[in-house]
């Protein structure tokens, strides 16, 4: 041993005259985006032998682009539907590109159903306007009584626009420093013209651009410009861990024969138009990084000299390892027999992280006037909040999903929630049903909403601290 206590001091002077640096490092095993499901959810029934709810994927449509229209027919037990010829349905103007048509299933102890979904189109030679999915009808036989009868569905309002924009990204929680791949699509027909100096001008404050590549291609009628943009984020100001990338806005006009003799003759101004994406959240992950590391060498590489590097670099690593392995087959020769090997144990999600992603997303939540972004946002806090509350009873995210909100608390089986608290629990998840699949979504029945879940928190917070 007073060997070893030499070699370790010579070691320690030899670093501090060489101005060893050290190099931190940091793993952590990144919580996977799951893709949303289909979850069953609870509907407002009406006391009919026959219901028929339609589901939209996009109110938005452009030449080129396919919608997907998800009917779910819902009938009593004892009741006989008519599904031949549905898929010759006149849905005009739309056309149906394909039908599939799903199998009979168990939806409570009162009805089944059934779910088709439609592809849809609208003709190339259509203009850009408001357009309805006009309502159909489905007959049925009560077997029961003896009685007959006819369900309509309700039309949707589709608006057909002269260009979309929209935005992704490949993941969104990160740590700080890690790179994010957003993709900017956007089709347009071809009397649209951009104008590129407001898509050169995009701001993703707080990210920075790293990199961006643009792709242009014409598909029959549509214009398409892929623009992949590489980001990062390098510091956040103050303590909080939730951002977002932006709502991006690009300008555009309408080229046509009058504004191009307008603007030869008379040098009028031609008129401009705005097309925006969707902000997007991300979460910063604080757990990835636990000490302050300096990110500059992130943001761009630095040159260095061979003696540079040969003297804080190659020398100071070289003398650390050979000290790592003399050391360590010195410490494994005596703790040999003593020691026994652990294996690591994963990295879960934990309470506290659930409850702070639902966070982030109730503060991420903006109510606007599309009611396609106000549903997914719903859609978004209903997956949250169902994922904090089967952590808190000890069920798995999967069955926490998939599970109807009559039965969501009966797997509390250990009773680990207060009798009060399940109450506000099953009163919000029938309350985000009712906004998820309902036919319209009310600011008061979203603050109402909003609130029940803040209180959720509030009340459970104090029982996981």
């Amino acid at each position: 041993m007073k060997y070893i206590g030499i070699v370790v001091w010579v070691g320690i002077i030899t670093a501090v005259f060489l101005e060893q640096s050290f190099f931190f490092a940091y793993a952590q095993e990144q919580p996977q985006i799951q893709v949303p499901s289909e979850e069953k959810a609870e509907f407002a029934l009406a006391d009919q032998p026959l219901e028929i709810w339609t589901f939209i994927n996009d109110y938005r449509i452009i030449t080129g682009k396919t919608l997907y229209l998800t009917v779910q027919v819902m009938w009593k037990l004892g009741v006989t539907v008519d599904l031949e010829g549905i898929d010759r349905v006149n849905l005009s103007p739309f056309v149906i590109e394909d039908v599939t048509l799903g199998e009979r299933q168990i939806f409570d102890n009162e009805h089944d159903y059934a779910v088709i979904t439609y592809a849809l189109s609208l003709p190339s030679d259509i203009r850009a306007g408001i357009y309805s999915i006009p309502s159909f009808s489905l007959s049925y036989r009560n077997e029961v009584d003896k009685t007959e009868g006819i369900a309509t569905s309700a039309p949707i309002a589709i608006k057909k626009v002269a260009i979309l924009m929209e935005g992704k990204v490949d993941r969104d929680v990160i740590a700080i420093g890690d790179h994010i791949t957003y993709t900017l699509t956007i089709r347009h027909e071809k009397n649209i013209k951009l104008l590129w100096e407001s898509i050169e001008k995009l701001n993703f404050s707080p990210f920075e651009v790293l990199h961006r590549n643009i792709k242009e291609s014409t598909e029959k009628a549509i214009e398409k410009v892929l623009i992949t943009y590489t980001l990062s984020v390098y510091e956040l100001g103050g303590k909080k861990m939730t951002s977002e990338i932006p709502a991006l806005t690009a300008l555009y006009y309408g080229e046509s024969s009058s504004q191009t003799d307008k603007s030869k003759g008379d040098g009028s101004l031609i008129e401009t138009h705005e097309v925006k994406t969707a902000p997007i959240p991300i979460i910063i992950n604080s757990l990835l990084k636990t000490v302050d590391v300096p990110l500059e060498g992130i943001k761009g590489p630095m040159s260095y000299s061979g003696k540079h590097a040969f003297f804080h670099g190659y020398l100071p690593m070289s003398i650390g390892i050979i000290l790592f392995v003399f050391l360590g087959i010195t410490g494994l020769r005596s703790l040999a027999g003593k020691l026994s090997p652990a294996l690591p144990k994963p990295v879960v999600e934990t309470p506290q992280i659930a409850m702070e992603k639902l966070k982030s997303v109730l503060t991420a939540f903006q109510f606007t006037d599309d009611d396609t972004l106000n549903r997914h946002m719903i859609h978004n806090i209903n997956k949250s909040l169902r994922t904090y509350v089967g952590m808190l009873i000890g069920i798995s995210n999967e069955r926490a999903q998939s599970a109807t909100t009559s039965d969501f608390l009966k797997y509390d089986t250990q009773r680990q929630l207060p009798e009060q608290i399940s109450t506000i629990i099953q009163a919000v998840l029938k309350q985000l049903d009712e906004l998820i699949f309902g036919r319209h979504l009310g600011k008061e029945s979203v603050d109402k909403v909003l609130q029940g879940v803040k209180e959720i928190i509030e009340r459970t917070g104090l029982k996981i601290s």
